[in-house]
């Protein structure tokens, strides 16, 4: 058995503004709802291992599974009793972009954190994906007024 949930939030901003946030663990923690610091060693591809700091200072191998360049970056992480997949997509919309967060817990602790962590955790993924679209927008207006 499995539990997920998701977050769909539609921006105008380009799907290259967001999976560029994807692609950089260093801004993770400034949109990541359990994230304190994140860093991998060179460019995150897939394969990849990123260190990531939780919020309450366990550090977890996080590994990109899979990676479509501007479109989706899929990742996973192994919490004792649990298999944690983490799905952050972009899609072109007219106005800009579609942006989906997903995560789907399994493993043999699921039925528990079903109870008492998947409210907490949807409130908290719609939460990031508002994050998410903020931090994009400041590095938008951070680009243009350098440039001027």
């Amino acid at each position: 058995m499995s539990w997920s949930i998701e977050s769909v939030l539609e921006a105008e901003l380009a799907p290259a503004e967001i999976f560029s946030l994807y692609t950089d663990p260093s801004t993770w923690s400034s949109w990541g709802h359990m994230t304190k610091s994140a860093h991998a060693d060179g460019a995150v591809v897939e394969g990849s291992v990123v260190k990531v700091q939780a919020a309450y200072r366990k550090t977890w191998d996080v590994v990109v599974r899979r990676l479509e360049p501007d479109r989706l970056i899929e990742t996973e992480v192994r919490p004792p009793g649990l298999t944690v997949v983490q799905r952050f997509e972009t899609e072109p919309t007219e106005s800009g972009a579609r942006i989906r967060h997903q995560i789907e817990v399994s493993g043999w602790a699921e039925g528990f954190t079903r109870l008492t962590m998947r409210p907490r955790y949807q409130r908290l993924l719609d939460a990031e994906i508002a994050k998410l679209v903020e931090v994009a927008r400041e590095r938008r207006t951070e680009v243009v007024s350098s440039a001027a």
